[in-house]
């Protein structure tokens, strides 16, 4: 189950952009949001996602009950995402534990992880 929240956050986040998916987190993150073409979900959504990002979100998900992450959470896991980009491009461990305030150890076990 988790992993189709994962999907489906990734496939929403790619929808409305960081910035959106990050406003409703924030509002809604640890919580089951319900998309619906109502009044009062296009009302709510447009106030959080903007008019253009609720239509999208709306038309996509409508009738589903999406587990948004907790802000945190997602930040860890963009965060790690950014480590291993940067130790793929070459950084030394070093470099992104100093970059990221993290230990050696603890980028290495985030990027063996993943």
């Amino acid at each position: 189950m988790k992993a189709n929240n994962d999907n489906e956050n990734q496939e929403l986040l790619n929808l409305i952009g960081d910035d959106a998916f990050t406003r409703l987190c924030t509002v809604f993150g640890g919580t089951k949001l319900h998309i619906s073409n109502s009044d009062r979900s296009r009302k709510r959504l447009n106030i959080i996602v903007g008019e253009e990002n609720a239509g999208k979100m709306i038309f996509h998900f409508d009738g589903v009950a999406l587990t948004l992450p907790m802000l945190s959470s997602f930040e860890i896991k963009k965060r790690h995402k950014a480590i291993i980009e940067d130790a793929n491009n070459g950084m030394s461990h070093r470099c992104i534990a100093m970059k990221y305030d993290l230990t050696d150890r603890q980028v290495r076990k985030i990027i063996n992880e993943l």
